[in-house]
């Protein structure tokens, strides 16, 4: 330490003359509290894909069944149960509108048989005959009086997968028209004809061609049994079921912020009358409510939709009044009383904006629970009959699910797609805006 003194002075340098130092200016932006929400959001990749697909479902079910070719308020019993069939994927033999054909062999008996003994018709060489081939354990039956054994027949039943078809009757001209058309007759069968004048013909023909003599038509998602196009029924059913949900989300919201924020800021008597009230209203099952509202109301898409409305709000206003619960306290709101800010100062602009995420992650979900709700009642029976709805469609479709399985997979998969996209995206959106994770990327 004694040689300190000792150093030459020659060894210093002076840093500081008459420069002046100041903290070194931030050259980037500040970032406010959405756009780091929506930044956050952003690295979130399966909320962005769930986005993506929500946006797109969202359009079809706008615009696809108003673009649709096909009037599904007109019903066609030729065109009822086609199977699904894509343009490019039938030339790969998937989804090429095909069916399964269960075929049992006739047996044919000539009435000149000595075994035959059923009355003769005049002109007839041959009959097409059906026998009771087992009942139980019975082999024999006694009809008038006398006892008969039941005929002992070996028949074959056997599938095969074809294009579908409808059996028309046609006249001459008729005939000549369709069968101009590649690939649409299947089958011909001479009915009747005379020489010079006009016959007519039994036919195989393509559904889709028997209804438009012109061109053959594809049905994405098949029809039903009214022979609809299933793809505009699914696109239409969900943008019922969207509609309601969105409803029930707005209404919810704005029944459970207010009831929510009085509550939970004035607490004392007031807070307990209301959470009496709501914890009534909660113990009454909710189908017993949406029962009765069919009863007397009918029906409809409002009736459905109000029905959900009128126990729903209860779970967000008491997500509201715990928000409010936990900030109401606080050192800045009691800095704005102080100054004398009002009740309802304090509520918009100091309290409920803190709360604003868990409130807008609720919203969010609300409109899936909204829907799967709306689905499983329409699905037992007992909700929307007005409209098409996706529970309308899986309701209808449940007893031909292994005949027509189409009917079902295709409104079960778009709901499916709701579900798992909008838990998705709420999920990814409560992170993205939940303060205490700002920063812990």
């Amino acid at each position: 330490m004694e040689n300190i003194r000792d150093i030459d002075k020659n060894k210093f340098k002076l840093i500081q003359l008459d420069e002046k130092i100041h903290d070194t200016k931030f050259e980037t932006k500040a970032i406010g509290y959405f756009g780091d929400a929506l930044r956050r959001f952003s690295r979130n990749k399966s909320s962005v894909v769930a986005f993506i697909i929500l946006c797109t479902v969202i359009f079809l079910a706008i615009f696809a069944p108003m673009v649709s070719k096909y009037d599904i308020d007109k019903i066609n019993p030729r065109l009822q149960y086609l199977s699904p069939r894509i343009p490019i994927l039938e030339k790969l033999g998937i989804l090429n509108g095909y069916k399964t054909y269960n075929v049992q062999v006739s047996t044919i008996v000539n009435p000149e048989d000595d075994s035959y003994s059923a009355a003769k018709v005049a002109n007839k060489e041959q009959y097409d005959t059906s026998f009771i081939v087992k009942y139980g354990e019975k082999t024999t039956i006694i009809q008038n009086g006398t006892e008969y054994e039941y005929q002992e027949i070996v028949y074959d039943t056997y599938k095969f997968h074809a294009q579908p078809y409808v059996k028309l009757n046609v006249t001459s001209s008729e005939f000549e028209r369709l069968n101009a058309i590649e690939g649409a007759i299947l089958e011909i069968r001479a009915v009747k004809g005379i020489v010079g004048e006009e016959a007519e013909y039994d036919i195989l023909i393509d559904p889709a061609v028997a209804e438009d003599f012109s061109t053959k038509t594809y049905y994405v998602f098949g029809t039903d049994a009214l022979g609809r196009d299933m793809w505009t029924l699914v696109w239409k059913g969900s943008r019922t079921s969207l509609i309601i949900g969105l409803f029930v989300a707005v209404v919810t919201i704005t029944i459970g912020i207010i009831w929510g924020s009085v509550s939970g800021y004035y607490g004392g008597t007031i807070d307990l009358v209301m959470e009496r009230f709501t914890e009534v209203l909660g113990g009454i099952p909710w189908l017993v409510i949406m029962t009765l509202m069919k009863l007397y109301f009918g029906g409809s898409v409002l009736t459905v939709a109000i029905a959900l409305v009128l126990t729903s709000w209860i779970g967000t206003a008491s997500t509201v009044r715990s928000q409010f619960y936990r900030y109401k306290g606080r050192e800045y709101v009691l800095a704005s009383r102080t100054l004398g800010a009002r009740d309802r100062r304090l509520i918009f602009k100091h309290i409920l904006p803190n709360a604003l995420g868990p409130i807008v992650t609720s919203s969010v979900l609300i409109i899936p629970s909204a829907i799967f709700f709306e689905s499983t009642v329409s699905y037992l029976g007992i909700g929307v009959t007005s409209d098409t709805s996706i529970g309308n469609l899986l309701s209808s479709g449940q007893s031909l699910v292994t005949t027509y399985p189409h009917l079902t997979i295709a409104p079960a998969l778009i709901i499916s797609i709701l579900m798992i996209t909008f838990n998705l995206f709420g999920n990814g959106l409560r992170d993205a805006l939940n303060p205490t994770l700002r920063g812990v990327e």
